[in-house]
């Protein structure tokens, strides 16, 4: 069971909170009663080991948005022929550009 905990909570318990995500695990942090945070207790593999699953989950949440923004837009649908296009006219934009500057 997820417990909400609010920030007045953790600011004067800050202990008794500690023991509660060591007891019963993940606890959401709320400000004015909106979630804003997540207490998770550690795996016991180290910190690195955390530090990597956490920074898994923030890619992931950045891979969720950008294929959410891009079939919003509708950009989900060009070709591979449509993307080596592009790939390929900014290349050439850029080797123009420093050639220029060369000269």
């Amino acid at each position: 069971m997820i417990t909400f905990i609010s920030t007045r909570e953790l600011s004067k318990q800050p202990g008794k909170v500690m023991r509660k995500v060591v007891v019963e695990g993940p606890q959401v942090i709320t400000q004015n009663g909106v979630p804003t945070a997540y207490l998770i207790p550690t795996s016991g593999r180290g910190v690195e080991a955390d530090l990597d699953n956490l920074r898994r989950l923030l890619l992931g949440r950045a891979l969720d948005a950008a294929q959410a923004e891009a079939a919003r837009c509708g950009t989900s649908e060009i070709s591979m022929d449509d993307i080596n296009a592009e790939i390929s006219a900014v290349r050439n934009l850029r080797k123009a550009r420093v050639k220029s500057v060369a000269q």
